[in-house]
């Protein structure tokens, strides 16, 4: 009886343990894009490179948007609706609405900005090093 009893505890432990180790873990991205990749923010930061470049060069005319044509290929894998800076950190919008849009916010080496909630209308979730999940109230 009492063999039984430890059996049965040890194995709600046990499920539990893996209920907390699988089943609690932040899930990164908006679900439509998979998995990210583990080299986000290196990915972000080549696309800030890149548009800098243009922008240095003359290429390109200054702006907040960034054109799809200095995107990296991990960020084009998010399939964003748009890609911005904010204080110099890489803006990944991927639902947007009249007056809200949502998607990661990826935090860059050249950033001196720590992303607070409530800052310019951002709301974050820490998903990753440097990579965050947000909703952002825009219009008003």
């Amino acid at each position: 009886m009492m063999f039984r009893f430890r059996l049965v505890v040890g194995l709600v432990y046990l499920f539990g343990c893996l209920f907390v180790v699988f089943g609690c873990q932040k899930k990164p991205g908006g679900g439509d894009a998979g998995p990210l990749p583990d080299n986000l923010a290196e990915a972000a930061l080549e696309t800030y490179i890149r548009y800098i470049k243009a922008v240095n060069s003359g290429a390109q005319k200054p702006s907040v948007e960034i054109s799809r044509q200095y995107w990296t290929d991990e960020i084009k894998r998010l399939n964003p609706i748009r890609v911005y800076k904010h204080r110099s950190n890489i803006v990944v919008v991927q639902r947007a609405s009249a007056n809200m849009e949502e998607g990661l916010y990826i935090s860059i080496i050249v950033s001196s900005y720590a992303p607070r909630s409530g800052d310019d209308g951002f709301t974050f979730t820490e998903i990753g090093d440097g990579v965050y999940d947000f909703k952002r109230a825009i219009g008003n």
